[in-house]
């Protein structure tokens, strides 16, 4: 069977994240095997899967495009972690596995997610072929998206806030969106994207995120987890409220919603820099145009 760009791509992504990890345990034997699951547990490799196709797209994907495209997926399954906690959702179920507090405790877990999102700092501050002004640059870039103005925030609201459709948006874009925002700006600081064409691909990596989330919003209610590899259900608990998109609408108007944006996004690809077909392959793999209506 032929290698197809896709194949390439995933297993330079895959090795760089296997040596980054071989050194994750080298004072905490313990530590290092929580990290490895979380980190090299089997995934879509989405958000890191993404930035090497774009790369490809704007001239090729270079070390330190690699670099970053690991960095991406560290700091992902990091959030997992964090997400699954018994304070947070408290799933037991992560990619079609015990949870990492599940297999590993609950305290090394949190230690894993801190030490995991260390390595992401430390991979980019090191990255390949990229002079040093690049290299704190990409460090600034993904610090930013997972701090107080990034991730943090939109998991806090996600956990607290009173469910509004304004609210709920920029829940999706806080929690999801700016990972793949970070993955399109480090892209860019890498190939000296000029400003116009780093904010169209912003728009692109926003409504990203608001259709990915609002898809797994979906799966939770109407996924299993054999399918999804994760616990569901976890949004309409009937010990608190409700969580995520549904909270604010009802299942029609949620699925008539993430198709329209769906189609918006294949529309916002067109004519970019980054356009590319392995990119739409890709969403077309995770991101269905169509959902199955509800009876």
């Amino acid at each position: 069977m032929t290698e197809t760009l896709s194949d390439r791509l995933r297993s330079r992504l895959e090795k760089r994240l296997a040596e980054t990890a071989a050194g994750f345990g080298a004072a905490s034997p313990a530590l290092g095997r929580a990290m490895e699951d979380a980190a090299l547990s089997s995934g879509k490799r989405f958000r890191g899967m993404l930035l090497l196709m774009a790369a490809e797209a704007a001239g090729g994907a270079c070390d330190a495009c690699v670099d970053a495209a690991a960095a991406l997926e560290i700091v992902h399954a990091a959030s997992l972690v964090f997400d699954d906690l018994p304070c947070m959702d408290d799933a037991r179920l992560r990619r079609g596995r015990p949870a990492t507090h599940v297999a590993h405790g609950e305290s090394r877990a949190v230690l894993a997610g801190i030490a995991l999102i260390t390595e992401a700092m430390r991979l980019l501050a090191t990255a390949r072929g990229a002079g040093p002004a690049i290299q704190a640059r990409l460090v600034a870039i993904l610090s930013h998206a997972l701090g107080p103005l990034g991730l943090c925030a939109g998991q806090d609201l996600d956990l607290s806030a009173e469910k509004t459709p304004d609210g709920v948006q920029r829940e999706q874009d806080l929690k999801t969106g700016v990972l793949f925002i970070a993955g399109l700006e480090m892209l860019a600081a890498l190939k000296g994207i000029e400003q116009d064409e780093l904010e169209a691909m912003i728009a692109f990596g926003r409504q990203l995120g608001r259709v990915f989330q609002s898809y797994d919003d979906l799966l939770d209610l109407l996924g299993d987890s054999a399918s999804t590899g994760k616990d569901t259900g976890r949004d309409r608990r009937e010990d608190g409220p409700a969580r995520g998109v549904l909270a604010v609408a009802d299942l029609q108007d949620v699925s008539r919603g993430y198709e329209a944006r769906r189609a918006e996004l294949d529309r916002m690809l067109r004519g970019r820099r980054i356009h590319h077909p392995e990119i739409q392959a890709l969403l077309a793999r995770v991101l269905p145009h169509r959902l199955k209506r509800p009876a």
